[in-house]
Parts: structure tokens; sequence; C-alpha cells
């Protein structure tokens, strides 16, 4: 099996993290059925909202996955409590399908372990049917569901 070894992000690496990992998640929100402008703009405002401090915003935990020295992913969870929510994990396009998502997941798992936390929590598109079916894999279960009606 795939292990991976998280690494904190530095300031440096967090802002082009940042810029694209918001421009992703308006990508996935325009494929939820909003228009491109209206998703960006929503992006914009939930990453202003959820990270007003940018990486120094309390609770919130950012890392870049590694294989040795090769970099495979990244993984930005929000500690609450005693629950982990992972805001954002993402596979490099070139390593996709090669056992990455399964072990970063893992990896945040055994932080959250090691850091006394007893649940982790995360949204998926509903789109997103791999993700889904990865994190159904790792024993994951539906806690809600949104639906919406284009009208």
């Amino acid at each position: 099996m795939t292990k991976v070894r998280l690494e904190p992000m530095t300031e440096d690496q967090y802002k082009p993290w940042r810029a694209e990992a918001e421009a992703h998640y308006a990508q996935s929100v325009a494929a939820s059925g909003q228009s491109a402008q209206d998703a960006a703009r929503n992006a914009a405002d939930t990453y202003a909202q959820l990270l007003p401090d940018e990486s120094a915003t309390p609770d919130h935990h950012f890392w870049y996955a590694y294989d040795g020295d090769r970099r495979v992913g990244f993984l930005w969870v929000k500690v609450t409590h005693d629950t982990a929510f992972v805001y954002n994990v993402a596979v490099e396009p070139d390593v996709r399908r090669q056992g990455y998502g399964r072990a970063i997941m893992l990896a945040a798992e055994r932080w959250c372990h090691d850091n006394a936390l007893t649940r982790i929590g995360l949204h998926v598109f509903a789109h997103n049917t791999g993700a889904r079916a990865l994190y159904e894999q790792l024993g994951f279960t539906e806690t809600g569901r949104n639906m919406a009606k284009d009208l």
C-alpha cells in the first residue's frame, strides 16, 4: 500500500496553493449548476469567510503530501473540539489513480488519532463519483444531502 508523509505548508507554498484551490472550488461549484461567474464569486466569498487570516486562521491545518521527495497532493483540515473536517484534499494530476488519495486520507486519519480527535468529516460534490467511492471504501457514511432544482 502507498504511504505518504504530510508536511505543513510554508507561507510561500500557501499563497499559490490558495489561489489554485479557490479556482478549483469555483470549477466544482460551476459543475454543480451555478454560472461560472457566480461560482467564482461564491468561491471567493467562501474562502474569505473560512480563512480570514489566511494560513494563520486558527484551527486550520494545511499540508502537502509527499511520497519520498515527490509531492503527490495536499490536505486542508479544520479542527473543532474533537472533530476534524476535511475542507480540501487532492492528488497531483499526473499521479492520480495510483492510491495517493487513499494514502492522504489515511495519513489524515493517523494525524487525527495522534491528536486525540474522534471524528473526521468532509463534503463531497455529488458529481465527484470517484471521490465518493473512495470515501465510502474508507468507511465514510453519508450524514446529509443537499438538493437543488433549476427553475
